[in-house]
C-alpha cells in the first residue's frame, strides 16, 4: 500500500491538485502509471528473483573458478 505522501508527490510531479484530482475521479493508480515510478518493494523483490535466476544458471565448470583454484 502506498504512503499519502507518496500520492502527493505524484500528483506533485504531475502538476495535478488534490482538488483536481477528486472532482475528475481521477484514481491515484492511474497517476501512478501516468508517473512511471516504479513501488521500491515490488522492484527489490523483482530483483531479488532475477539475481535468482542467474545464481541458479551458474555452474561449477566456469573458467572463472577453474582459473582461481
Amino acid at each position: 500500500m502506498r504512503s499519502a505522501s507518496s500520492n502527493s508527490i505524484e500528483r506533485k510531479m504531475l502538476g495535478i491538485a488534490l482538488i483536481t484530482q477528486a472532482r475528475a475521479e481521477i484514481r491515484s493508480s492511474t497517476l501512478r502509471e501516468q508517473s512511471k515510478i516504479r513501488d521500491a518493494a515490488a522492484y527489490a523483490k523483482l530483483s531479488k528473483i532475477r539475481w535468482g535466476g542467474h545464481v541458479m544458471r551458474l555452474n561449477d565448470l566456469r573458467w572463472t573458478r577453474a582459473v582461481s583454484e
